[in-house]
């Protein structure tokens, strides 16, 4: 029997992104995904390059199963973040991508039958990342649990009893001894002596800590906001889009043909030979399709701070798509521009600051990166709201964004004063990991012009405790007669104890135990085995909401 559910489509990135399409899979055989008009689901013929022709096709199996096949597509079909081999089972709430880094969308059927459970997802880290971006370290180890032997309940109450009132003589005899020991010393250090007592809840009998990470959770989760945006970078001159140049190869034995990717060396530098769209026969686009930050808000007007490479993202480091990962290097030579044989792609480019376009230097701002959509949205909500640029930190990880809505919007607390941070402290991050599970809504329109059902993203964030494990000044002074000081190769930081958060955390606010924020969670680092995370100082955004001279 052939099913009757609805088939939901939701695009997560690429062209359609944030589209909804509906089938009624009792009326037809088949939905077959591709760049060609004749497919159901039909991606982008000039921008979504990595979907092929004809790249996959959906169909319901004689098992009354789902199933997706790949149709010999040139970048691959994979579910789950797996690349498929096969006819592979379907199941609701499923990730569809089309090549590794491609567009993607999520299969849902509605009404969702109750035995059509999702298949456990292997979780992978995209989406855009800092210079040098965490990937979290998860270590698994299976520990067997011990069997315990049951006792009585009488003799469990008795035990509890017999323990409690021991404990209360306990508690009794330690406070008289203080008492005696304070009395002792004088009352010229009691303020001190009693600042750091901790409080006993004797209702409960539990010695409660002053450090408390859900409180400070729980005050500021209306605070912390979602970002998605994505980019695309520009040629300033004629508004079109900026290209990555390829060409075509072909096999010597198969005879198939291929594109590469062209790099150009310019100064001792390697870059991707770009140039306008209408000049560019074969290539790719320079941009970002989807990707996810966060955000805290610092006035009631709706300004928001966040990271650099999450409001500007063309301004840190591009990570190129995985067709462009080796390629073909130019260079100037006596002829002109020269092949030079096969190159790496530079893992250092930073599309902003390019030198070379269409194999000339470039002179003045030719580049620059164009936002193609920003959205924010408050914890536990399903609207979004765009956001704009308004200011953007020249030497730091930082930015500004606005939003407006009617009302006053409660900021969180800045701490200005941090000459007194120091390692060891406690501190709490909040964001949005995009590693966390997601929670969606099906929401049914009642608009009479959009009746199709919507499959809504809820974010909420995720609270991480942890302690700052190095202040790492990004310029100080030394003593002695033949010192000039020293630098850091990673700026102005604070390094956390913490590999827990990663891609999507980015912008997330850095609490201490007063619920100040004092910082801007920033980056990270992985050397293979061990992994620790970055934020930057809160001053340096607080610099951005002021209008500060540099020359006096």
């Amino acid at each position: 029997m052939k099913a009757q559910n609805k088939i939901i489509i939701k695009h997560l990135s690429g062209s359609k992104v944030n589209q909804i399409e509906e089938f009624n899979f009792d009326q037809i055989d088949q939905l077959s995904i591709g760049r060609e008009s004749s497919n159901a689901i039909q991606f982008n013929p000039e921008s979504d390059t990595m979907v092929s022709r004809k790249h996959a096709l959906i169909t319901w199996t004689d098992f009354e199963h789902y199933q997706i096949e790949d149709l010999g597509s040139t970048n691959g079909t994979y579910v789950n973040d797996e690349k498929i081999t096969g006819p592979v089972t379907l199941h609701a709430g499923d990730t569809i991508r089309m090549g590794s880094n491609g567009p993607s969308f999520e299969f849902e059927l509605t009404p969702r039958p109750a035995s059509h459970l999702a298949a456990t997802r292997m979780v992978s880290v995209s989406g855009s990342k800092a210079t040098e971006e965490l990937i979290p370290l998860e270590l698994q180890a299976g520990i067997a649990t011990p069997v315990k032997e049951s006792i009585g309940k009488q003799t469990f109450e008795r035990a509890i009893k017999v323990e409690r009132s021991r404990s209360s003589r306990t508690l009794v005899a330690s406070v008289l001894g203080l008492v005696i020991i304070f009395a002792a010393g004088g009352f010229a250090f009691k303020d001190k002596l009693f600042k750091e007592t901790v409080v006993v809840d004797k209702t409960t009998e539990v010695v409660k800590d002053f450090f408390n990470p859900a409180e400070i959770a729980a005050n500021n989760v209306n605070k912390v906001v979602f970002i998605e945006f994505g980019y695309k970078l520009i040629h300033t001159e004629t508004g079109d889009d900026v290209y990555h140049q390829y060409m075509e190869q072909e096999d010597k034995k198969t005879k198939k043909k291929f594109q590469v990717p062209l790099y150009i060396e310019y100064n001792g530098k390697i870059e991707p030979l770009l140039g306008l769209k209408k000049n560019t026969p074969i290539g790719r686009p320079i941009a970002v399709s989807q990707a996810t930050g966060s955000g805290f808000v610092v006035d009631k007007n709706g300004f928001i701070l966040t990271n650099r490479h999450v409001a500007a993202n063309w301004n840190t480091t591009y990570h190129f798509p995985p067709d462009a990962q080796k390629g073909i290097l130019l260079r100037f030579g006596a002829k002109g521009v020269e092949m030079a044989g096969q190159v790496d792609a530079p893992s250092d480019w930073v599309p902003a600051e390019s030198t070379l376009f269409g194999q000339k230097p470039i002179s003045g701002k030719i580049l620059e990166g164009q936002v193609t959509y920003m959205d924010v949205t408050f914890a536990k909500n399903d609207l979004r709201t765009p956001a704009k640029i308004v200011r953007v930190s020249n030497t730091h990880d930082v930015a500004m964004i606005k939003i407006d809505l009617p009302g006053e919007l409660e900021p969180v607390k800045l701490r200005e004063k941090d000459d007194d941070i120091q390692a060891g402290q406690k501190v709490v991050v909040m964001g949005y990991p995009a590693i966390s599970p997601e929670a969606v809504v099906v929401k049914s329109s009642e608009d009479v012009f959009n009746r199709s059902t919507q499959v809504i993203q809820v974010p909420d964030p995720t609270v991480t405790d942890c302690s700052i494990g190095k202040v790492i000044k990004g310029q100080t002074q030394l003593s002695g007669q033949n010192t000039q000081g020293y630098y850091s190769t990673f700026g102005d930081v604070y390094q956390l104890t913490t590999s827990e958060t990663g891609s999507g955390n980015s912008g997330g606010p850095v609490f201490d135990k007063d619920g100040n924020v004092i910082a801007i969670f920033s980056a990270g680092r992985w050397d293979g085995s061990t992994a620790i995370t970055f934020a930057v100082p809160i001053r340096y955004g607080i610099e951005l909401m002021k209008t500060q001279r540099v020359i006096q």
